[in-house]
């Protein structure tokens, strides 16, 4: 079935947006990218309501509380729960994980991009945050002539 989609020639209709595609960005940005509703949004609570506050969006982002009854508060919350399977968005587009290193390796080849080979690749981390700051961060502070060892290191081999 995937591969069926694949093979057909998509077209996506969509409409002007009355604000601009910026909106539609900071609008899907604010559901994509965020937890549903973090505990310092909720400002009380009792046996039967809830009471959160919340950004009045069309009012220059006012900030207003909205009490509900506890039941409405879930189920709202739970609207905002994917079922199993599904992911939220982090990439779309030529970054989406599906494909992504076929994708990414042919925008390279397409746009004569040189291949990417990671600095850091087969060093470890004290060599990495040593090329990093300039330093020797194995040299003694205090005398700056011995190097350090790693005491974890050290224990290891007492216990051979």
């Amino acid at each position: 079935m995937i591969d069926e989609c694949y093979s057909l020639n998509w077209y996506s209709y969509t409409k002007k947006t009355v604000s601009g595609p910026l909106a539609v960005i900071q609008y899907l940005g604010r559901y994509t990218h965020q937890i549903d509703i973090s505990n310092n949004r909720i400002v009380s609570m009792d046996k039967d309501t809830v009471t959160i506050q919340v950004k009045d969006y069309r009012n220059n982002n006012q900030k207003k509380t909205v009490t509900m009854k506890g039941v409405e508060f879930i189920r709202r919350f739970l609207m905002h729960i994917l079922p199993e399977g599904l992911v939220k968005i982090r990439h779309y587009g030529l970054l989406a994980n599906r494909n992504k290193k076929t994708k990414l390796k042919l925008c390279r080849k397409l746009t004569n991009s040189p291949t990417y080979i990671p600095k850091f690749t087969g060093l470890s981390t004290i060599e990495i945050v040593s090329l990093i700051t300039g330093k020797d961060v194995t040299l003694c502070p205090s005398c700056t002539k011995s190097h350090l060892r790693s005491a974890a290191k050290k224990q290891y081999r007492d216990w051979e």
